[in-house]
């Protein structure tokens, strides 16, 4: 497990080892091409006695996993009584908590140094004889891999290239990312949100108002549990933004006089003494350390917005119909970045086009209905499922 955290927090090593992951990927994807069989072709409406379906996406990144979320509301809603199961990653998995989902199959980030695991979780799998398998990312070669290895009656998934590889094959290209899980639910005939989901529950809810106010305890005026704006402060490699703008950006927002708290993520624990030392005189800000994924959503939920580079934040918000400032690098996060009327996007922005985009979005919500309340108006209110009673399977 040394040898993982050295890889994630080394940014050459980070790049090896995706090269070499890649690589094993591509030799693998291509026995399997000669290997196995290409599928008969089926629609929706000719699948026959489907009791068991698998939803695939063992992905660790929390915007991966979120984006794939509207696809089971739209499999439980053409497929009411069957069992729908889902595979996940052990970090993932909160956030799937919540939907019609009535089991989970975990992979672990160990299984990288262990593929015996990934081989026994797709033993475990095939063991469950799935009607459907589904995999919900094209673009996604372990998720693949699992599709065809566990033997299910049916596959479905995004076209690849010109020899078929699901029973059922959508359209796989896409503009956007959530334009993408719309596009392969569409052979359902059912509706599909064409964002996130994520629903809390009501003592999260609780739990975050108590945070949100001992986060400002020490500040004179303390601003409601709503009158406040998120800054993340992380992202992944080059999607990220250097330490002196984040600075600046505090500065300015100090001097507007706007209430705001600033996140941090598990990897951007460098950064916390110099921005904690930068509020330590704040009259308006406050520091966030690391939460758990669950409870940092529960408080973004409260913000009035959301400025942030291309982030797992990012898409949590939009899973809560959070206003967001996305801070644009890199243009292929034009394709992931939310896209409401009431999200603003900022392409390599300074730091005086950030202030401007905080107030006008501030401006335009001061003279316009609750965000929130026109979610709840807009989107029919998604069915909720316990937790499975059963122990999530863990692939160790």
């Amino acid at each position: 497990m040394h040898l993982l955290t050295l890889i994630r927090s080394n940014y050459y090593l980070k790049i090896m080892a995706r090269f070499l992951e890649k690589r094993m990927k591509r030799y693998l994807l291509g026995a399997m091409r000669h290997i196995l069989k290409q599928p008969a072709p089926e629609t929706i409406d000719s699948l026959v006695d489907i009791k068991k379906i698998l939803i695939i996406r063992p992905n660790f990144r929390l915007g991966n996993a979120l984006i794939s979320t509207p696809a089971i509301d739209a499999f439980r809603e053409r497929f009411p009584s069957a069992r729908i199961d889902y595979l996940a990653t052990d970090k993932t998995w909160p956030l799937l908590q919540q939907r019609p989902v009535d089991h989970f199959h975990l992979l672990s980030r160990t299984a990288i140094l262990r593929p015996w695991q990934y081989v026994t979780l797709c033993r475990r799998l095939r063991a469950k004889n799935y009607d459907l398998a589904v995999q919900v990312s094209g673009g996604s070669t372990s998720g693949f891999i699992v599709t065809r290895l566990i033997g299910a009656r049916y596959s479905m998934g995004a076209r690849k290239g010109h020899q078929r590889w699901y029973s059922i094959e959508v359209e796989g290209k896409s503009s956007h990312a959530y334009d993408a899980i719309v596009n392969l639910t569409r052979p359902l005939g059912v509706a599909c949100r064409n964002r996130p989901l994520l629903q809390l529950t009501e003592q999260e809810r609780y739990q975050a108002i108590t945070k949100i106010r001992q986060l400002f305890s020490l500040h004179i005026n303390q601003p409601s549990e709503r009158d406040f704006i998120a800054i993340f402060v992380g992202g992944h490699q080059n999607k990220r933004w250097p330490l002196a703008f984040w600075q600046m950006l505090i500065d300015d927002i100090e001097v507007c006089k706007i209430r705001y708290v600033v996140f941090l993520g598990p990897e951007e624990f460098r950064l916390l003494a110099p921005i904690e030392q930068r509020l330590m005189s704040s009259r308006y800000g406050s520091l966030c350390p690391p939460l758990p994924i669950r409870h940092f959503a529960a408080v973004l939920e409260r913000a009035r917005l959301l400025v942030t580079p291309d982030s797992g934040p990012m898409h949590l918000a939009a899973a809560l119909d959070v206003a967001t400032i996305s801070l644009v690098r890199q243009k292929k996060s034009l394709a992931f970045v939310p896209r409401e009327a009431y999200d603003t996007i900022l392409w390599r922005p300074d730091i005086s086009t950030v202030v401007d985009a905080i107030h006008a979005n501030l401006d335009r919500q001061a003279t316009a209905a609750p965000m929130h309340a026109i979610s709840v108006k807009k989107y029919p209110k998604q069915r909720v499922t316990s937790q499975p009673s059963a122990a999530p399977t863990y692939s160790n």
